[in-house]
């Protein structure tokens, strides 16, 4: 390693490779908690569709006046014998 080279004569091998270990081993652990790189992949698809949402509308607010009407009709039937016994 890299501190072999700079060893100090009065410090023996061993503390000097202990110390390298120690340097690498929290190199490593630290590592560990580096979020992994991801690929970035779009997940939305698009769509380019010419939707005539008007007529759609229109639709549904024929249906629903004609639902409304339906049951304006079943109510003035019965509005009479409403609350009479």
């Amino acid at each position: 390693f890299f501190f072999f080279a700079n060893r100090l004569p009065s410090q023996p091998l061993i503390v000097t490779m202990f110390k390298s270990v120690l340097i690498l081993a929290a190199i490593a652990s630290a590592s560990a908690f580096v979020p992994a790189p991801r690929a970035s992949v779009s997940r939305t698809v698009v769509k380019a569709e010419d939707v005539d949402y008007e007529a759609q509308f229109n639709k549904l607010q024929k249906e629903a006046e004609e639902r409304l009407d339906e049951k304006v009709e079943e109510l003035m039937k019965n509005i009479e014998t409403v609350g009479q016994k």
